[in-house]
């Protein structure tokens, strides 16, 4: 027998083991402790991103001026095809980007907002006008059509509208503070923005750097082989979103454009605030067109039926040619999802922000679905399977399932 101490040996695999389960449970302790008390991490993430807002509002400014750099570069220098003056010209096509970003901020700024605050106002003036409006419509309507009976019509309206009306009021009477209150809370934020605007010329200034950075702190951590797999996923990741959101945005302004040409040409009141309204609403997809049409229709409703009727066929003209044509022209298909993930991403993104997730919801599950199928293409892969299963003879499989059921249930012994 040997009496001998044996000397502690160290086990590779289960210390690999070890650590995967301690970072597990520290992974878990720590979500558990972000939700449990979610009230108290949203006070702490919001004063977080208070703090740091300049740089995001600066990251976020670098993100979208981006492609309009680019874009400007190719069209005025593409040609030239000389890296003597990369920086002069890649100066030049910054100051252009930023030019018309600040130009048409200070457009919406000076024509815009005013307008929709000027047609608001109007709008709590004529609200009184609104019952004796409906009152007239509907007696021309009893003339035209005596023969139709309109007294439960008329008792509905005689019951519901004056506190349609009253609650109509107090909202647009309480919007307008609500906008004078944003206002001046932009107006706090003028340092905030103007420190964003100039740390955002710095990041796209030294965006090369800053990649070239982060490619060497990947290269560093990863393998040569993952590090190249990252940064590929991570590329393809931003073009799915960017080219979304910037779609998208381009997309709202058309339509929103095209609408108050179109309303004015008809000669439809309160064009301005109603195609702004439509333009931001059509940045959800599916909803966002009845979002952005019921509040109008009902607004012309009151004032004018033939006035609704023709807006309705208006916005509905509209989303059929931004359906068939210009989102597709646009957009085309930059997410791959399909219509029922794009209805789940806009419920999930509602739940979760609000309004504004459901204009991010789309991009992120776009992403997420997209680092899915990478992983699903991976373990397949992993398999000696190809992504798509053309390798896989399902006929046969099923065959050979069919043959092991009939070997066990044998009809015989029945």
């Amino acid at each position: 027998m040997d009496n001998k101490k044996r000397k502690f040996e160290s086990d590779k695999k289960y210390f690999t083991i070890c650590i995967y389960a301690i970072i597990t449970f520290c992974a878990c302790l720590l979500i558990y402790k972000f939700t449990n008390n979610w009230a108290v991490t949203k006070a702490r993430i919001a004063s977080i991103t208070s703090m740091l807002a300049p740089f995001l509002i600066a990251f976020l400014i670098a993100y979208f001026v981006t492609p309009m750099v680019r874009y400007i570069d190719r069209i005025l220098f593409g040609r030239l095809g000389t890296e003597h003056f990369s920086k002069i010209h890649k100066a030049v096509s910054l100051v252009i980007s930023y030019i018309i970003i600040i130009g048409f901020i200070a457009l919406v700024l000076t024509f815009v907002i005013p307008q929709v605050i000027s047609s608001m106002s109007e709008l709590i003036v004529q609200s009184t006008h609104f019952y004796e409006n409906i009152e007239n419509n509907m007696n021309k309507l009893i003339a035209s059509f005596p023969n139709i009976n309109f007294d439960v019509i008329q008792q509905f309206i005689d019951e519901n509208l004056p506190d349609f009306l009253k609650l109509f009021k107090d909202y647009v009477t309480g919007l307008i503070p609500k906008i004078y209150s944003a206002g001046m809370s932009i107006i706090s934020w003028i340092i905030n923005i103007v420190l964003a605007f100039v740390i955002s010329c710095y990041l796209l200034w030294g965006k090369d750097r800053l990649l070239d950075s982060l490619k060497r702190i990947i290269y560093a951590l990863f393998s040569r082989e993952n590090s190249v797999k990252i940064l590929r996923t991570t590329k393809e990741c931003n073009r799915i979103f960017s080219q979304y959101i910037i779609g998208k945005a381009l997309d709202s302004l058309i339509i929103g454009i095209l609408c108050f040409i179109l309303m004015c040409i008809l000669k439809l009141p309160y064009a301005l605030v109603i195609s702004v309204f439509v333009g931001i609403t059509n940045m959800i997809p599916y909803f966002g067109p009845f979002i952005g049409a019921v509040p109008g229709g009902l607004l012309l409703l009151l004032i004018s039926p033939k006035q609704c009727l023709i807006f309705v066929i208006l916005i509905f003209l509209l989303q059929q040619f931004d359906g068939a044509i210009l989102g597709p022209k646009i957009l085309g298909n930059s997410t791959g999802l399909q219509p029922i993930w794009v209805i789940f991403a806009i419920l999930l993104g509602s739940y979760v922000a609000g309004v504004l997730g459901m204009f991010l919801g789309v991009p992120v599950v776009a992403v997420i679905a997209h680092l899915l199928n990478k992983l699903v293409d991976y373990l397949l892969l992993k398999k000696q399977m190809n992504p798509d299963l053309t390798s896989v003879n399902d006929d046969h499989i099923l065959h050979m399932s069919d043959e092991a059921i009939g070997f066990v249930y044998d009809d015989s012994d029945v």
